[in-house]
């Protein structure tokens, strides 16, 4: 991990990313709103929520993860990689670990967020007709927020590949979260590009989408067609943190040995065992 990758990488992590939800449209797609979805009912349980879904956070990336290489691989994904999970002990106690670091960290930015922005917030509005998006305009809490995010955005590079390094590469917690932030770090250029793409192609889809149904008469339909564009593109973006993942640390080999029901190749991907 020694040397930068060249921008141009980020252009070719897009195009893989667009073909592996090419290859299983409807396949892939479902196995990604599974997770999301959840995440989202996890979030929704009173008083330990938030933790839950954070515990859950590392699971699903390689549930998504693996499903986008045996796509790729030309075979079609499926759900049991989940439970392999759950039967390997050496992934299963560090990803809840891994959870654990995500829940606390985000409960201490959240915090932060909410104190040093607590003037601003205060004076948000929620009338009979719902959120008063004037209060919040012209109330936001911009140095509050640059805070959370500036707080943020190191979790997020340390978490980004660390499921996948600590199943996948049977590394530790903290090997994991070292090698995926600085692997991050190292391919910050390309990554950069696949980010300008992907949103770049978000918004130009969403955008010719309003427009068309707009001159037609029928702007209903854009709402109706809106979540399966947002779940197309989360579908690409989980995608995508596999191919990069595969391409960053493609030569990097195992710490220890694979769980029982899959079986180690030359290159140090992972198939399942028949």
């Amino acid at each position: 991990m020694s040397q930068a990758l060249p921008l141009s990488l980020g252009l070719s992590w897009f195009r893989e990313s667009c073909r592996a939800v090419r290859m299983q449209p409807l396949s892939y797609p479902a196995i990604v709103i599974f997770s999301l979805l959840v995440s989202g009912m996890l979030t929704g349980i009173p008083f330990i929520g938030t933790l839950l879904a954070s515990l859950w956070m590392p699971y699903a990336s390689v549930l998504t993860g693996f499903a986008a290489r045996d796509t790729l691989a030309g075979r079609v994904p499926v759900y049991t990689t989940l439970i392999a999970i759950f039967r390997d002990k050496t992934s299963r106690y560090p990803l809840l670990i891994l959870g654990l670091i995500s829940s606390v960290w985000m409960e201490v930015d959240m915090l932060i967020f909410s104190t040093l922005g607590a003037d601003a917030l205060d004076k948000w509005k929620i009338t009979a007709e719902g959120i008063d998006l004037a209060s919040i305009t012209s109330n936001f809490p911009y140095t509050a927020f640059a805070v959370m995010f500036i707080l943020y955005l190191p979790l997020l590079m340390m978490t980004l590949f660390s499921p996948l390094l600590i199943v996948q590469n049977r590394q530790k917690v903290g090997k994991s979260l070292f090698y995926s932030f600085f692997g991050v770090l190292r391919a910050i250029g390309p990554v950069l590009v696949w980010v300008l793409i992907a949103g770049a192609a978000a918004f130009a889809l969403f955008m010719g989408l309003e427009v068309v149904f707009g001159l037609l008469g029928v702007p209903q339909l854009f709402a109706f067609l809106a979540p399966l564009v947002a779940a197309l593109f989360t579908s690409i973006g989980q995608a995508g943190i596999w191919v990069m993942f595969r391409d960053i640390f493609a030569g990097s080999l195992p710490d220890g040995s694979m769980p029982e029901d899959l079986e180690s190749k030359d290159d140090g991907s992972m198939t399942r065992l028949p």
